[in-house]
Formats: C-alpha cells, sequence, structure tokens
C-alpha cells in the first residue's frame, strides 16, 4: 500500500498538518463559560488595567522632592474606589489603601512615591514620620501597568484557562468568541471487548473495555463533544459501515484497537474501503504506540489509536490532541517538555523513540509502576513521560532526558 510506514512524531504531525485546514466555526459565548475553549480573533483591550496610577499598598503618597522634610501633615483617608476631591498640593503625606487611585491636579500631576504604613510613624503633632530610604516611584501601579489600551490581551488561538479569563474579566469582557467544539466520535473494536461492568466482562476471554471511557475523558478535558459509537466486533464490514456513518455525523472519528497487521485488524481497510478514503501514515515509531493508523474520509479525520490502553493515551496526547487543537486554530506545537536527569537504568534498543510513565523527585526520574503498554497502573501516580530518544544507546542513572508533564500532575 502506498503511505508511509514508520513514521516519527514529528514527521506524523507534519504529514496531517499539510491539509487543508477546515474553516473554523466560531460562536459567542459568556465568558464563565469559556474555560478550555480557543480564542477565535485577536481580544484587544478597550481600556488601560489600571485606568489610572493606583497605590499598590496601604500607605503614605507624596511627592519625593517633599521627602527630604522627613515628616509630613497627613490628609484625610484615600479609599479604593473613591478618587481624592481635595485639592492636590505639595507638602502634604496623602493617607492612601491599596487599589485606591493615586491624587491628581487638573493637569495630572500628584505623588510619585508611596511609604508602606508599616515603614512610618506618626509624631506627637500627628505627622507622619517617613522611612529613611524611600525611593523614588515606589509601590504604586502605574496607569496601563497591567495592560495598556489598545494592546492585544488575548491572541488568536489562544486556548483560555483561568488566568486568561481573569484578564479578560479586567478588561470588561462579557461574552468571547470561540471555536465551536470538534465533535468526534469513538469506537473500541474488537470480540473481546465488554462494556466496563457489564456480565460479559467478567467471562472467561472477555476484556472491559478502557479505552472508550478514557479517550472520552481526554476529548472532553480538551473541550470537544463526543458521540460514543460504542464498540465494533472484528468485522470489516461492520467497521466499515460505522466509520462511513461516524464521518458523515461528526469532524473527527477515533477509534481504538484494530490497527495492527493481525487477521482481525480491519482499520486500514475500512477507512479505504469507504468513498473519499485514505490512509496518511500507518505504524509510529515510537513506543508504547507503533500500532497506530491515522487516515481520512471525505476529509474527515481517522484516527486508529493502539488497543493497549496505555499506547492509546500516550498517542492521544503527544500526536491527536495537538492535531485535533490546530484544527481549531490553535498553533501546531509538541508537547511541552524540559530535561531532568534520570534516576534509573533501563535498556533500550536504537531505532524508536520510547515513552515510559514516570515521577520527578529530587533526585532525578524515576520509572512509575510496571512497564507494558497495557499495564494501565503505570499511568496512575504518574507525574508525565520521560522520554527515550530512537538514537540513544541505554540509559544509565544521571542521564539527561525529556520529561513530558502530564496536566494532572502540573500546576
Amino acid at each position: 500500500m502506498d503511505f508511509p510506514q514508520d513514521v516519527t512524531l514529528e514527521k506524523a504531525l507534519k504529514l496531517l498538518s499539510v491539509h487543508p485546514r477546515p474553516a473554523i466555526k466560531s460562536e459567542t459565548i459568556a465568558l464563565d463559560d469559556a474555560l478550555g475553549r480557543i480564542v477565535t480573533s485577536d481580544v484587544t483591550s478597550a481600556i488601560d488595567v489600571p485606568q489610572t496610577d493606583a497605590a499598590a499598598v496601604d500607605g503614605y503618597a507624596i511627592f519625593h522632592d517633599d521627602f527630604e522634610h522627613g515628616s509630613l501633615p497627613v490628609s484625610p483617608a484615600i479609599k479604593a474606589g473613591h478618587p481624592f476631591q481635595g485639592d492636590v498640593k505639595r507638602g502634604l503625606a496623602y493617607r492612601i489603601f491599596t487599589g485606591a487611585p493615586m491624587p491628581k491636579d487638573a493637569n495630572g500631576n500628584g505623588p510619585d512615591s508611596i511609604a508602606m504604613q508599616e515603614h512610618c510613624t506618626i509624631d506627637d503633632n500627628g505627622q507622619v514620620i517617613l522611612p529613611p530610604n524611600l525611593r523614588r516611584g515606589a509601590n504604586y501601579r502605574p496607569q496601563g501597568e497591567n495592560i495598556a489600551k489598545g494592546d492585544v490581551a488575548i491572541a488568536q488561538g489562544t486556548r483560555l484557562g483561568p488566568s486568561e479569563i481573569g484578564l479578560l474579566a479586567a478588561i470588561g469582557t462579557r461574552q468571547i468568541d470561540v471555536a465551536r467544539r470538534l465533535t468526534v466520535t469513538i469506537f473500541s473494536m474488537g470480540d473481546e471487548i465488554a462494556e466496563a461492568g457489564s456480565e460479559q466482562g467478567f467471562d472467561r476471554g472477555k476484556i472491559h473495555d478502557s479505552n472508550r471511557p478514557m479517550l472520552k475523558q481526554l476529548l472532553r478535558l480538551d473541550g470537544h463533544e463526543v458521540i460514543d459509537g460504542g464498540i465494533i466486533p472484528d468485522d470489516r464490514d461492520a467497521l466499515t459501515a460505522a466509520f462511513g456513518q461516524a464521518a458523515k455525523n461528526s469532524d473527527v472519528i477515533l477509534s481504538s484497537g484494530g490497527s495492527s497487521e493481525g487477521d482481525e485488524d480491519h482499520a486500514r481497510q475500512a477507512i479505504l474501503d469507504n468513498s473519499g478514503g485514505a490512509v496518511d501514515f500507518w505504524r509510529l515509531a515510537l513506543k508504547p504506540g507503533r500500532p497506530m493508523l491515522a487516515g481520512r474520509i471525505d476529509n474527515v479525520p481517522v484516527f486508529a489509536v493502539p488497543g493497549n490502553p496505555v499506547a492509546a493515551f500516550v498517542c492521544y496526547r503527544l500526536l491527536v490532541a495537538p492535531i485535533l487543537a490546530w484544527r481549531q486554530g490553535q498553533p501546531l506545537t509538541l508537547a511541552l517538555s524540559f530535561p531532568a536527569p534520570s534516576h534509573f537504568s533501563q535498556s533500550h534498543r536504537k531505532g524508536r523513540t520510547e515513552y515510559l510513565r514516570a515521577r520527578l523527585t529530587p533526585k532525578g526520574i524515576v520509572l512509575n509502576g510496571k512497564p507494558g503498554a497495557g499495564v494501565l497502573t503505570s499511568l496512575t501516580g504518574a507525574d508525565g513521560l520521560v522520554e527515550i530518544p530512537s538514537d540513544h544507546d541505554n540509559v544509565i542513572e544521571g542521564d539527561l532526558l525529556n520529561f513530558y508533564p502530564l496536566r494532572e500532575s502540573a500546576l
């Protein structure tokens, strides 16, 4: 068959991103509902934040040139939300509280420094005695320090987290244009697969389906809508029909199992049997995850991840997730990683990049749980994945390796 085989992760991402990205459908939603959604256009601030020079601490605002006086009479207090209404003049210490606007005269001139309350004392005459080391410009937030009017607050393609939503609220946003959720139909494949918790799942030779529940939650965490296509038996015609129907009803198809080269692995042929079906690549040069398949049916992407659950997880996080985000307008980037020393030894055969489940400790990276692409307990409790590059020899303790933190363990 004429399609790339045994491709690297980087090449796989490139192969999938050469196809034209579909027009991104946008919808306007309330800011409160925008967590995890992807912004479809730049959001520009219509205001300065803060909108005026403001106090960063409780204390006394002064003209720094008056600092030489050592002590100054004190004005009435300026509270947050209540601009100073009197005449602004030199030789006075303005009692001010955190967040309150700095006092200004008609020409916009006013105190330029704030002495922290705990660094000051009040003398017998009711004047404030200033600390000896107050620097000019201390302890206030200049207008527009956070963001200036006209600046881009949130760029197109940004996935909104709590901090981004906080910034949007700070500039007065109530509604936001975001990419519509992708609709993803998911299947599990195999005669041996039974619904989790069903009586059939306890039969000898059967296994409870863990992939569909896991992949559902991965997709939902990434903000996608899931259509559950159920379990498809090892039947080429049944899988062909299921793929064809899903291509009409969803934006993406994600299946697990049936993508290897056994007699009952029908995923490749089921794609090609559909009108408009094409295969982009088969097999990845990584472990776990080699028997992965990617293709299209009428420009609807089809991802057939391996049946082993750890391999399915790794392939989703490293390959499927970034492609889905790219289809919603995000830049196509590799997952975040950083180098850390290994605190383990491991044999490694060159030729495939390997990802092991691991934890971070003060001594470095340690492996988590038992090895194996089917051992889900190696994922539970893991902080992330450690990468052994394809050209790396056996790992010895102290080797510097890339560590990919799982979002469940990170901030």
